[in-house]
């Protein structure tokens, strides 16, 4: 019997880990849900919540995860950052 191999993840999952370290976006966050983030654990959280998620790899291979993280993440975000001056 073979094994499930798990998922892998791509530029999707590498992206959303970054931002999950980024203080620029949980300050996003705090101000999108007007709650606390906690570190990267809650950006984790807010990332996998949001796109319904359980493992960012999922975001590289779940069309409707992807398409959920480009909406309400990806695109907003980097509106965030450009209007906050970030890099």
């Amino acid at each position: 019997m073979s094994e499930m191999k798990p998922m892998k993840g791509g530029e999707l999952a590498k992206l959303a880990g970054r931002w999950s370290n980024e203080q620029s976006f949980c300050d996003w966050v705090e101000v999108i849900q007007a709650n606390p983030c906690n570190g990267k654990e809650g950006a984790a959280a807010f990332i996998y919540a949001v796109c319904g998620i359980e493992s960012r790899a999922q975001l590289d291979h779940d069309a409707a995860a992807r398409a959920k993280f480009d909406q309400l993440i990806r695109k907003p975000y980097a509106k965030y950052r450009a209007s906050a001056g970030c890099v």
